[in-house]
């Protein structure tokens, strides 16, 4: 088969998040207890009670699809010499879905050509489920690539029908990933996967898309880990219920809540039992057929305008990640007078009381956007 003959294919969405995890017991605990995903272990599904997990992989879902993130003892070998460190990161795998076999069948011989190694099993160690194909991103990522179960969930932003018996996310929007190969691994997910640019702000991040979704995949130069991962939730008022969920279940949130520049979806993060950080998000921008076409917005330095764009009411956390992070917007140590908030003066516009007195000129405003091209 030519060249010309194999064309390329897009993946449809980002299906589960494979996590390595030291404590697996305790990470279940809190994807269930905090984050409301049902338990679907591979042992025994039928029970709602805790399991020996020590040496298990744990599967845990959102809906009707098998599970949105898997959990994998870590049993990985030490760190290594100084000399010669493994690169240790918390990421086990990713998992994207295509539409049927044919689009599975034309990936498989699209990557073959460009000399990946491939490697073909059955999906969740069941045959009634397909096959799957297993490779490596540049990074060293491994990447699982199935056909989308027939009944299961396609659209993790479409809300959910009936009223939610508990509070839970919508399902699994995206993940951020730090790389130390930024251009490389944009390139492999762009011309392999079939993933398109939509932000690019050089030399330090890229927002990818494979559907209607500003981004899927979030790729951030640094060393190799994970960044975050995101869950799409209702609307932006739900980020309230949740910081009123996370308060009772002593989560401190770690940042927001917020409005990204790039994708203008509002959020706020927190960190799993082994520091993962979790980004809730609502109101993520979308991408319809006529925007197909759009080309990336392209930012080539860093300053006040770029700062705006990506970060439009609250900045960052200090520091490279949180670490060293004050926590601005966790309860304080006690915990008592002020919930999940830090202090009135460290709140985002919208939650600052009403000042009777105030002029038009103390009113907040958030940068504007930078304007799309048509």
């Amino acid at each position: 088969m030519s060249e010309q003959q194999i064309q390329k294919v897009k993946v449809k969405r980002l299906a589960h998040v494979g996590l390595w995890s030291s404590d697996v017991a305790t990470q279940a605990r809190f994807y269930r207890q905090v984050l409301g995903l049902d338990l679907r272990n591979t042992v025994d599904s039928s029970t709602d009670q805790d399991i020996d997990l020590e040496n298990a992989s744990v599967f845990l879902s959102l809906g009707d699809e098998h599970h949105s993130v898997g959990l994998f003892s870590d049993t990985r070998p030490g760190a290594g010499n100084g000399r010669n460190p493994f690169q240790r990161t918390r990421l086990h795998h990713l998992a994207f879905e295509l539409d049927n076999d044919a689009e599975l069948a034309a990936l498989a011989a699209r990557l073959n050509q460009s000399g990946i190694e491939l490697t073909l099993a059955e999906r969740d160690g069941d045959p009634e489920l397909g096959d799957t194909l297993w490779f490596s991103d540049p990074d060293g990522n491994r990447i699982e690539i199935s056909v989308t179960p027939d009944g299961s969930l396609t659209n993790s932003s479409v809300p959910s029908s009936g009223r939610r018996a508990r509070l839970r996310p919508q399902g699994l929007q995206h993940i951020a990933l730090q790389t130390p190969h930024l251009e490389q691994m944009v390139d492999f997910y762009t011309e392999a996967l079939g993933f398109d640019i939509s932000d690019w702000l050089l030399r330090e991040s890229v927002w990818l898309r494979c559907n209607t979704d500003h981004h899927t995949i979030t790729l951030i130069q640094g060393k190799m880990d994970i960044d975050h991962i995101g869950y799409s939730i209702f609307n932006g008022p739900e980020l309230l219920t949740w910081g009123d969920n996370l308060s009772r279940h002593q989560t401190p949130v770690l940042w927001g809540p917020g409005r990204h520049g790039a994708g203008q979806d509002l959020f706020l993060r927190i960190a799993d039992t082994e520091g993962v950080h979790i980004e809730l998000s609502a109101e993520l921008q979308q991408y319809y057929d006529h925007d197909v076409t759009t080309p990336p917005r392209l930012w080539h330095t860093r300053g006040s305008s770029t700062d705006g764009f990506l970060h439009r009411w609250v900045p960052p956390p200090m520091g490279s990640s949180t670490d060293g992070f004050l926590h601005r917007w966790a309860p304080p140590p006690m915990g008592f007078l002020h919930g999940w908030i830090l202090a009135a003066a460290s709140r985002p516009f919208f939650f600052r009381p009403a000042q009777p007195h105030s002029s038009s000129s103390q009113h907040h405003q958030s940068p504007s956007p930078p304007h799309h091209p048509p």
